[in-house]
């Protein structure tokens, strides 16, 4: 039998700020909510794709490696490519997890030298 959502659709990013929020404290703070909750567990997936995302984006800021696109669909293309290693890593985000990864000064710093910048804000 399937559990049953405790919380709504409109409560997921709500859920995933807090997480960005309390990110540098310790996981027994992250205790208080219910990860068999499937949208908490929805939540914490978005939480560390967009903390990998962050991670990659600073790593690859002095490159210029970094575009951005807007879809029809209204969702953002993020693509990152790595010379090093000589791959792209594309991310698709909604404008409530582009808001959130842009809360980071130094990734929003990174991301409005991209050509796409007015488009996607």
């Amino acid at each position: 039998m399937a559990r049953k959502p405790k919380y709504g659709p409109d409560k997921l990013y709500l859920i995933v700020a807090k997480l960005r929020a309390t990110a540098k404290q310790s996981s027994t703070d992250k205790k208080k909510y219910n990860f068999r909750d499937p949208t908490a567990l929805r939540a914490l997936r978005i939480h560390r794709h967009l903390r990998a995302l962050e991670n990659d984006i600073l790593d690859n800021a002095p490159r210029n490696n970094i575009t951005l696109a807007l879809e029809d669909s209204g969702q953002i293309v993020l693509c990152i490519r790595n010379e090093e290693v000589h791959c792209h890593r594309v991310a698709y985000l909604s404008r409530e997890e582009f808001r959130l990864i842009r809360k980071n000064r130094k990734v929003a710093n990174v991301l409005r030298k991209c050509d796409a910048w007015q488009d996607v804000a």
